[in-house]
Order: C-alpha cells, then structure tokens, then sequence
C-alpha cells in the first residue's frame, strides 16, 4: 500500500513532548511514532465500540429488530460518537 503523507502543525510544547517521547521510547523517527499513537488510538476506538455493542446486545429484546428500532439505534450511535468527539476537544 502506497503511504500518504500528512502535514502537522504543532505548538512548540506539543513539538517537544513528541520529541522527546519518540526518543524515550526508541522509535526511529517521527513517523513511526505517529502511526503508533494512531494504531493505538484506532484499538481503544475498536474496543469502545465492543463494549457499546455488547452492553447493547445482553439488554437487547429477541429477534430482529423493527425498521424504527434500528432508526434509534444508529441515531444513538451517531449521538454518542459527536459527545465523545465533544469530550476529546475539551
């Protein structure tokens, strides 16, 4: 798979933790480092989403649900996504 490249800004703060963690953590380059906090990232996004899926499905009624049930289900899913959006930016 051919890479793509993707430009960051960050303030020097920022800059220098990233710095210095790659280092402290023996990773070869910026780059390596950043795909691992994204890989990282992209698990507990992964793992989030089992937990809903099985808090949802140990409560859940038998059978199929209705065409309105499944409207409610994606709109809650779609309003938990934009609250934990929210939260990341605070």
């Amino acid at each position: 798979m051919k890479a793509v490249t993707i430009n960051i800004s960050l303030n020097p703060e920022l800059a220098e933790f990233a710095r210095s963690d790659s280092e402290a953590h023996a990773f070869d380059s910026m780059s390596e480092y950043m795909r691992n906090l994204i890989r990282n990232r992209r698990l507990a996004q992964i793992k989030q989403d089992v937990v809903y899926l099985e808090k949802g499905i140990a409560g859940a009624p038998a059978g199929d649900p209705s065409t309105a049930e499944m409207a409610a289900i994606v709109k809650t899913q779609h309003r938990l996504r934009g609250e934990r959006k929210r939260a990341r930016r605070s």
